[in-house]
């Protein structure tokens, strides 16, 4: 999906409703069907071989936003025709933050309360989730076998739904450490935890200056207790090289086809 960029000038944001898809056996883009409407903000989790996704756009001319809610098949390749509302948050879903566990997609919206909000899609409604879930940011997790993970601030935790507090992911040994303002993404790749960053590094050769390198790690994951997770690093190494300056890591998707 496209990214929103800031309008020079404005407090606004520029809307988007162009949607891309990346083949990855064929490494190549293609157009898929735009979003109803456009949008200035927007977060995305896979349920079910749809791709789900909450943001918000501009209510009108009144230059004030209001939540968007759609869903896109990826067997058909269309969204779907009907409006999903929310009426059961009161936050906003600008800049909100995604994932799907227990079958269910979670919103948790931006606003005062900030209380997550679940979308349960076999029986068509909402459910109010709770605050325990806003204590770390979804913009670095993944859901992988009905657990979330999410690594904030450098730290790795997976969010225990039993106990319903977030708990520490052990082991982790050979994974670099991350500052509080790295950007790092995750994603499910067959069941073990895949971790993309992004470093600056200084470059070699006739082109003095900096360069991005993104790099990769595969974790596999072994519960050893009912409260206790442990990452095992299988492998990291370097798979991307961009210029200084481009926001390469927006947000990471698993679609299984």
């Amino acid at each position: 999906m496209a990214p929103s960029r800031s309008q020079a000038g404005s407090s606004y944001l520029e809307s988007s409703s162009s949607v891309s898809i990346l083949d990855c056996r064929s490494h190549t883009w293609r157009e898929a069907p735009s979003l109803r409407e456009g949008l200035c903000s927007v977060s995305s989790s896979v349920l079910d071989r749809k791709i789900y996704v909450a943001g918000s756009c501009l209510d009108g001319d009144s230059y004030t936003y209001k939540n968007s809610f759609e869903v896109f098949d990826t067997e058909t390749q269309f969204w779907d025709p009907d409006t999903i509302t929310c009426s059961k948050t009161e936050g906003d879903f600008y800049g909100c933050g995604t994932a799907c566990i227990d079958g269910e997609f979670h919103v948790v919206p931006v606003g005062q309360k900030r209380e997550a909000v679940a979308y349960n899609s076999k029986e068509g409604r909402w459910d109010m989730v709770g605050q325990q879930m806003d204590h770390y940011k979804f913009s670095a997790s993944c859901e992988i076998q009905n657990v979330l993970y999410s690594c904030t601030h450098g730290v790795f935790r997976w969010y225990d739904t039993n106990a319903m507090m977030w708990r520490d992911l052990k082991g982790l040994v050979g994974l670099p450490m991350f500052g509080s303002g790295a950007n790092v993404k995750l994603a499910d790749y067959g069941g073990k935890l895949t971790v993309l960053w992004e470093e600056e590094l200084p470059s070699r050769g006739p082109d003095s200056g900096y360069k991005k390198m993104i790099r990769c790690a595969e974790i596999a994951l072994e519960r050893r207790k009912s409260c206790e997770i442990w990452g095992i690093v299988e492998w990291f190494g370097d798979v991307l090289t961009e210029p200084v300056g481009y926001v390469v890591l927006e947000k990471v998707l698993d679609v299984t086809l």
